[in-house]
C-alpha cells in the first residue's frame, strides 16, 4: 500500500520532478567548484600515484572479466586484490600529510554537498505535504525560504550522523567482498556472488537509514514539531511497523538501483537526467506516505482521489485494510 500510493502520488506530482532536477544541477555545480578548489590539487597527487593506479586498473579489468567471463583472471582477482591494496595503504602511510589534507578537503566537501541537498529534499517534503494534506500548490523558493531554520537545524544533525554511517558501511561491505572471494573457490561464480552479495547488503543498510529516520521531516513538516519532539515521535513507532517499513525501503532501493542502471546503460547516460531526481522524489514520497497511513490521516493521492482512514484500529493486524480510496 506504501509503495504503491508513494508511486501513484510520485506520477500525480511529475513536475516537481524537473525542479529536483534543477536544484540536484545546481548543488552538483557548487560541489564541483569546491572540488576543483580544495581537492583537485590533492587528488592530482593522489591518484597520479601508481599504487592508486594499480588498483584502479586491476578494478577495470575485474568488470571486463565478469562481463568475458575470464575465469582464469577472476580466479586470481582476490588476492591481487588484496595485495594491491596492502601496496596502496603502505604508500597512504608514507604520504600522511597530503593523505589528510585530501581526506579533510573530501570530507568537507560531500558533507557540504549532502547539506545543501538536504535542504532541497526538505523543502520538497513540504511541496509534497501541501498536495497531500490541501492539494495547495506552494513555490519552491517559497518553500526553501520558509523552511530554512528547521531544515538547517535537522540536517546539522543528519548529515554527519548519516556520512559516518555510510562510510562504516562501505568498509564494511568492502571487507565482506575481500571475504568472499576467498571464501568461493571458483572464480566466476566467486566474484559475481561476492558482489552481488556485497551490493545486497549495503542496500540492506540504506533500507534500515532511510526507515530509522522516516519520520522526523514529517513530523517537523506536517506535524510542526520541534526537532526533539520529532525524533521522539519518529523514534517511538512499534516494531509491527518498523518491518513493513523496512521492506518497502529494501524493494524500492532495488527498484531505484535497477532502474538507474538500466536506463543509464540503454540511453548512454541520458535518461540519469530523468530517473536520479525521479529516485529522490519516490523516497521522499515514501517518507510523507507512510506518516499520513500511521498517523492515520487522511490525504490527497490526486486532485479526486482521498485515502482515508475507515476507523481506528492500531492492532497492526488488518491495518492497511482499513484505508479506502
Amino acid at each position: 500500500m506504501i509503495f504503491k500510493n508513494s508511486f501513484h502520488l510520485l506520477v500525480d506530482n511529475f513536475s516537481l520532478n524537473y525542479k529536483m532536477l534543477f536544484y540536484k544541477l545546481i548543488v552538483g555545480a557548487i560541489t564541483l567548484g569546491l572540488s576543483a578548489a580544495l581537492i583537485y590539487p590533492l587528488l592530482n597527487t593522489l591518484f597520479s600515484s601508481r599504487q592508486f593506479q594499480d588498483v584502479v586498473d586491476l578494478l577495470g579489468q575485474f568488470f571486463k572479466s565478469l562481463v568475458s567471463g575470464d575465469t582464469a583472471f577472476l580466479e586470481t582477482f582476490g588476492p591481487q586484490l588484496g595485495e594491491k591494496t596492502r601496496t596502496l595503504l603502505e604508500y597512504i602511510r608514507n604520504n600522511a600529510t597530503d593523505v589528510v589534507l585530501f581526506f579533510l578537503a573530501f570530507v568537507f566537501v560531500i558533507l557540504v554537498s549532502r547539506f545543501l541537498s538536504g535542504l532541497g529534499n526538505f523543502a520538497f517534503g513540504y511541496l509534497l505535504d501541501n498536495k497531500m494534506s490541501s492539494y495547495a500548490k506552494v513555490s519552491l523558493t517559497g518553500a526553501l525560504v520558509s523552511n530554512l531554520g528547521k531544515a538547517s537545524l535537522w540536517h546539522l544533525i543528519y548529515v554527519p550522523v548519516t556520512f559516518v554511517y555510510d562510510a562504516i558501511v562501505l568498509g564494511i561491505c568492502y571487507a565482506f567482498f575481500l571475504v568472499l572471494l576467498n571464501i568461493f573457490s571458483v572464480g566466476l561464480i566467486a566474484s559475481v556472488v561476492s558482489l552481488m552479495l556485497s551490493v545486497a547488503l549495503y542496500l540492506v543498510s540504506q533500507a534500515f537509514k532511510l526507515t530509522v529516520f522516516n519520520g522526523v521531516v514529517p513530523a517537523m513538516v506536517g506535524d510542526k514539531l520541534k526537532l526533539g519532539a520529532a525524533l521522539k515521535k519518529a523514534f517511538a513507532f512499534k516494531k509491527e511497523r518498523f518491518w513493513p517499513l523496512f521492506s518497502t525501503y529494501v524493494v524500492t532501493a532495488m527498484f531505484i538501483l535497477c532502474l538507474n542502471v538500466l536506463f543509464a546503460l540503454s540511453s548512454f547516460g541520458a535518461a540519469l537526467l530523468l530517473t536520479v531526481p525521479m529516485s529522490y522524489m519516490m523516497l521522499i514520497c515514501i517518507q510523507f506516505v507512510s506518516s499520513y497511513t500511521y498517523d492515520r490521516k487522511k490525504y490527497f493521492l490526486n486532485k479526486d482521489t482521498v485515502v482515508k482512514p475507515e476507523k481506528q484500529d492500531d492492532s497492526g493486524e488488518n491495518f492497511y485494510e482499513d484505508f479506502e480510496l
